[in-house]
């Protein structure tokens, strides 16, 4: 062969290997999700979430024995995921759990197991752990594990259906490895290990958070390599990421946000199937003049809810009850407070307040909490109620509203089944940042988390919601709708009623 034949062959071998590497090299690409969050984590253990962030990280790395099942048209019915299922004995004290065989943590640490399972569980009822969700065990007797894949859980009164619902919630579900947790101590704030369909990588401080898909999960692998959550505290920055490119889905939960959003070509502007997120004016009820129940009256008939929600627009709407509209239960039927300035004036002439009184709102730069409080400012202000607002700095936000100086709180809570909003108005919880207190209500809410149907339940969520509301233990100016605007490009992402936590396990990229 000729020195000009082989030089020409040695030129398409190379020319054809350099498109078969460029193209291996696209083929082999990562397949990654950027997603939006608001800040950095604070606590990835499950014992101390406390921030929506929080939970948006490890709803992709932890997994419970059982969940709820979002996609279902709600109250959300309860599914297993680690637990191939569970039966409940027939007086609701005893829950049995069969547990998936062959599921293993990340990281190397093992097979996930009964051992696990108690280990997770006694972790909770542990005072030294603190953990914040301690009180959801309160009513158990024993933990045991009969055998490696085998849960038998015993309660000291008839509550089996309360506790299955706190498991299917993130914090007392979540279950950790007994073999992590002794090994990293308190470092699993910083390293948390589950079994879910990606697991942790890294966090650069400020920046993001990186998960990565776990090869070894136990159901069928992740479609996306890598999950990144960028830390960016305003939502109209994100959304400008969003629309060149720099990220795959944003949390929409402010009005500017939602216009905006409209406006961004080759994006969904997607909506949760149920709203579990409810907006609450916390009242002091033993603040004076609040402590009066004539002058909450008044403070509720001052608020045109209906009018408030469709000013602040269409990510909010009016259900004024301590229930938001997704959980078992929730009726806004008992709201009877009809607006009516001029009866609301006349409850304060009853009560001594002619001229009105002033009155200290705290609230913070987050969601719809500034909106909501400028509309209740404005609102009260026609019956000679001067508010004074003040923005607490969402570092110290929590601790502020515990220590209840203030006349009102504007928050928020979201949760997916009845007890875990009930504990606002037990006399002494720890969550009670209202100073409420009524036996009767106490006793419902016994009554209530010891059924034994949900039909029972559902008749005693009703009597616990028309003796709060008759007493104006709170105000709810509306419930969130849950909105997250997406790329096109993104498929398969399971949206909570909790806005800002996504499923990926499903997600794959056309």
């Amino acid at each position: 062969m000729c020195k000009m034949a082989r030089s020409f062959i040695i030129f398409v071998i190379t020319v054809g290997l350099g498109v078969l590497l460029v193209h291996d090299k696209a083929w082999t690409a990562e397949k990654k999700i950027r997603a939006s969050m608001y800040a950095d984590p604070v606590s990835l253990d499950p014992a101390r979430f406390k921030a929506v962030y929080d939970r948006t990280i490890a709803n992709n790395v932890f997994q419970g024995l059982v969940t709820f099942d979002i996609t279902a048209n709600p109250p959300f019915p309860i599914v297993p995921v680690l637990a191939k299922n569970f039966e409940i004995s027939k007086d609701a004290k005893i829950i049995t759990f069969k547990l998936h065989e062959g599921v293993k943590f990340h990281h190397g640490y093992g097979d996930f197991t009964s051992e696990d399972v108690v280990f997770t569980f006694e972790r909770h009822r542990d005072p030294k752990v603190a953990s914040w969700v301690k009180k959801q065990f309160e009513d158990v007797e024993r933990i045991e594990a009969p055998d490696k894949y085998t849960v038998k859980i015993y309660l000291k009164i008839p509550s089996a259906y309360t506790l299955l619902g706190s498991l299917a919630w993130q914090n007392a579900g979540f279950i950790m490895s007994k073999k992590a947790v002794t090994k990293l101590g308190d470092k699993v704030k910083d390293m948390p290990i589950g079994t879910g369909p990606f697991y942790y990588d890294r966090w650069i401080p400020g920046e993001k958070v990186i998960l990565k898909r776990f090869d070894d999960y136990w159901r069928t692998p992740a479609k996306v390599d890598v999950i990144e959550f960028w830390a960016i505290p305003e939502e109209i920055v994100a959304l400008g990421a969003l629309e060149k490119g720099d990220l795959d889905i944003v949390a929409v939960s402010q009005l500017g946000s939602y216009r905006r959003a409209k406006t961004i070509k080759g994006i969904n502007l997607a909506q949760a199937k149920a709203s579990a997120w409810l907006y609450i004016l916390y009242v002091n009820n033993k603040k004076k003049p609040l402590d009066d129940i004539r002058v909450r009256r008044a403070l509720a008939h001052a608020l045109n809810v209906k009018g408030i929600c469709k000013r602040i627009g269409p990510i909010i709407r009016p259900f004024p009850s301590p229930l938001p509209s997704g959980v078992l239960g929730a009726t806004d039927e008992f709201w009877r407070y009809e607006y009516n300035t001029e009866k609301a004036k006349q409850l304060l002439v009853e009560a001594g307040y002619p001229n009105g009184f002033d009155l200290k709102m705290v609230y913070k730069k987050a969601g719809l909490y500034e909106p909501i409080a400028l509309e209740v400012q404005n609102a009260w202000r026609d019956i000679g109620i001067n508010v004074k607002l003040e923005m607490i700095e969402k570092g110290v936000f929590f601790q502020t509203v515990r220590k209840m100086n203030q006349h009102i709180a504007v928050w928020a809570k979201a949760r997916f089944m009845p007890h875990l909003f009930a504990t606002i108005y037990e006399t002494g919880s720890a969550q009670n940042y209202s100073n409420y207190s009524n036996p009767r209500v106490d006793e419902v809410i016994r009554k209530a988390r010891t059924a034994t149907t949900q039909d029972e339940a559902r008749k005693y969520w009703g009597e616990f919601q028309r003796l709060v509301t008759e007493d104006v233990a709170n105000l709810w100016p509306g419930v969130d709708k849950a909105f997250i605007a997406i790329s096109n490009r993104l498929k398969g992402v399971k949206l909570s009623p909790f806005t800002g936590v996504y499923d990926f396990e499903k997600a794959y990229i056309e």
